[in-house]
């Protein structure tokens, strides 16, 4: 019997890269990702989730990927994030790095949100095995069983 896939959920909104809403002090969870963590993990899959909120810098990201290896990667960014387009380059950029972070260990990287669906080819040259448009839940959920194996035909 093949081990469940694990999948490392996170996003690349870091409040510190946000001077405005560094200063605000008001956090808040990633409801995006959690949701989609939700989906795929009612689907049988093992999940873990990197909240970026808080984090320092994108090394915590990697210090993630080598804590629970996972199979899969999933950027999943919420649409809310970015209420200060000054900031949407700099997040843009964490995005990219943590993508070269996964790839560079050999992990399979899904990139869901705004910025990844209007800039796909961005996202893909770096090494995201695919970007998702729109609402992902579902999607992430029938991407994953395809590029796991657990099912053979193209969605």
């Amino acid at each position: 019997m093949n081990p469940v896939p694990l999948v490392l959920f996170g996003q690349a909104y870091f409040l510190r890269f946000d001077p405005k809403l560094w200063d605000a002090g008001q956090p808040y969870a990633p409801l995006g990702a959690l949701y989609a963590a939700a989906a795929v993990r009612s689907h049988g899959f093992d999940v873990a989730l990197f909240d970026a909120m808080l984090a320092e810098s994108e090394s915590e990201w990697s210090a993630a990927l080598d804590q629970h290896r996972p199979q899969f990667a999933v950027l999943y960014e919420d649409s809310f994030n970015y209420l200060s387009k000054m900031c949407l380059l700099r997040m843009r950029e964490a995005a990219l790095v943590m993508i070269d972070a996964a790839r560079r260990r050999g992990i399979t990287v899904v990139v869901a949100g705004s910025d990844a669906s209007d800039h796909p080819g961005l996202y893909l040259a770096q090494g995201a095995a695919a970007v998702i448009a729109g609402e992902g839940e579902i999607t992430v959920v029938e991407l994953l069983d395809v590029l796991s194996g657990r099912i053979d035909r193209p969605l």
